[in-house]
């Protein structure tokens, strides 16, 4: 028998029904046919049926196992093929592809009262808090809780809002705190309502203000971290080295588990000593039992900004050289803040001048006085002053810090050469280090005569000279040197002769 030809296509047009073989007697159906042919509740979308949960190996429904101190795991089989349906011991794990085949969400009831909906066909819930309607009035979000006995039921419904009969009830315990889960502590859960106890801090000190916190005591927990992080990058990548947190996370501090009667927890940030400083606020919980320290995740992040200021910044103070000598060219200075009051606004940056050019912007970190470094040439002159902005305005410019930066030299000559503890063989030898080397001194050369007995690295002042013979005569000196050279050896020599044997 020749191979027949299957005619598939339903776009185009049929020279037989789809499936059929090619020429046979039947013909085609007409559209119209097609129309007429079909079931009346065509185009209806089907009510889903009664969700199944999923069967462990027992053949108990699939939650036992699952069930933590504050969490419930469910497992459901909804709208099911009969292919997977009919298949032997599937325990209703269903085939890929045949799930949730018209269902565009599920409802979870709680206890009877209680209610959880989860849009999507979805066939699973972790369950950690619900919607108590015991007053439909006034529903309460509701946390799951150690050691309590729950009942779930759930229903499908199609993209009509139709829903289909609830499954059969499912009955778990959570397990207590505290109990020993692969020899690991269990994590508690995190606070989840970390709000402002009082309204965010306008600074009007240096000292700055605070942002005060509360959020509802979480049972069986030792204490609570916060943290902060002003990078605003909602894709910053983890810290490799600190599990859980971020790049930028920076712990403010952590406040201990308060006594049994309170049923809130409370916390005051370090103070933020800039005004429009942003920053995202998270808590999370720790616990310490027998089995070790675990932590829970971190609340949803409380996100914002301190207050503008009301009124411009005052003039700072004349800028100061942070180190002296300037070395190499690198000018550091360090900023005087202006005084901050109800008259004066909190700067939020400096500006730095030389003469009347801007050659640095500076924001203020928390809590310290703002640097800046700058890299001058040798003999070059500066007239530094620092303005004070904030959103309100810009303070005048600050007394004048001038100058001229130095020229490298080679360092003076050591003083105070000494030789002590003087062998048949060799001897101490001591000095003190030149004043205002710039650059700055990195070595020493010992001589005896125009020979270099040793080379000592700076800081270092003493060297251990070897090597000489009885009763030999020397004559010590000491040069320093930096990078610009060595520099003139002490003076006068310090002369002697070593120990007859």
């Amino acid at each position: 028998m020749a191979q027949e030809k299957w005619n598939l296509n339903t776009t185009g047009p049929l020279t037989a029904e789809p499936g059929s073989p090619v020429g046979l007697v039947n013909p085609p159906l007409t559209p119209d046919a097609r129309v007429a042919a079909r079931p009346e509740d065509y185009g209806e979308q089907v009510v889903p049926p009664k969700p199944l949960w999923y069967l462990d190996q027992e053949g108990d429904p699939h939650s036992h196992g699952v069930t933590e101190p504050y969490k419930v795991l469910l497992f459901w089989r909804s709208n099911i093929g009969d292919m997977a349906a009919d298949l032997d011991d599937s325990y209703y794990m269903g085939v890929r592809g045949l799930q949730g085949i018209g269902v565009a969400g599920h409802l979870v009831t709680v206890n009877g009262d209680g209610e959880i909906y989860q849009p999507g066909s979805e066939s699973s819930a972790t369950i950690t808090q619900y919607w108590d309607n015991t007053d439909p009035e006034n529903p309460v979000l509701t946390e799951i809780e150690p050691e309590t006995e729950y009942t779930f039921t759930v229903a499908a419904h199609n993209q009509a809002g139709e829903y289909g009969p609830a499954s059969d009830p499912l009955t778990v315990t959570t397990p207590a705190v505290g109990y020993e889960f692969k020899h690991l502590t269990l994590p508690p859960r995190p606070p989840n309502d970390v709000t402002y106890a009082a309204p965010l801090p306008v600074i009007t000190s240096a000292a700055g203000g605070g942002i005060q916190l509360h959020w509802t005591k979480i049972a069986n927990v030792t204490k609570y971290e916060i943290f902060d992080n002003t990078s605003q990058d909602t894709t910053e990548a983890m810290d490799p080295s600190r599990i859980g947190l971020n790049e930028s996370d920076v712990k403010l501090g952590e406040v201990n588990q308060p006594g049994a009667n309170a049923t809130t927890v409370t916390y005051t940030t370090p103070n933020y000593t800039a005004p429009r400083r942003r920053f995202a606020l998270k808590v999370r919980a720790v616990r310490t039992d027998d089995n070790g320290t675990a932590v829970s995740e971190f609340s949803t992040p409380l996100r914002g900004t301190i207050p503008a200021s009301t009124v411009a910044p005052g003039t700072p103070g004349a800028p100061t050289l942070t180190t002296t000598p300037i070395v190499g060219g690198q000018v550091k200075l360090t900023i005087t803040p202006p005084t901050i009051d109800s008259t004066h606004g909190a700067p939020e940056y400096y500006a730095v001048y030389d003469g009347t050019r801007k050659v640095a912007v500076v924001y203020t970190p928390l809590g310290t006085a703002p640097h800046v470094t700058l890299q001058y040439t040798a003999a070059q002159t500066y007239s530094f002053t620092v303005a004070a902005g904030n959103s309100v305005g810009v303070s005048a410019a600050s007394t004048a810090l001038t100058g001229t930066v130095p020229t490298p030299a080679a360092p003076g000559a050591p003083t105070g050469v000494g030789v002590t503890n003087v062998t048949t063989t060799g001897m101490t030898v001591n000095w003190t280090a030149p004043a205002g080397a710039n650059p700055p001194v990195t070595s020493y050369k010992v001589y005896d005569g125009s020979t270099v007995k040793a080379t000592i690295t700076a800081p270092t002042v003493t060297a251990n000279l070897t090597g000489y013979s009885p009763d030999t005569a020397y004559s010590i000196q000491v040069a320093a040197v930096n990078s610009a050279g060595e520099g003139s050896k002490s003076t006068p020599a310090v002369t002697g002769t070593t120990p007859a044997s």
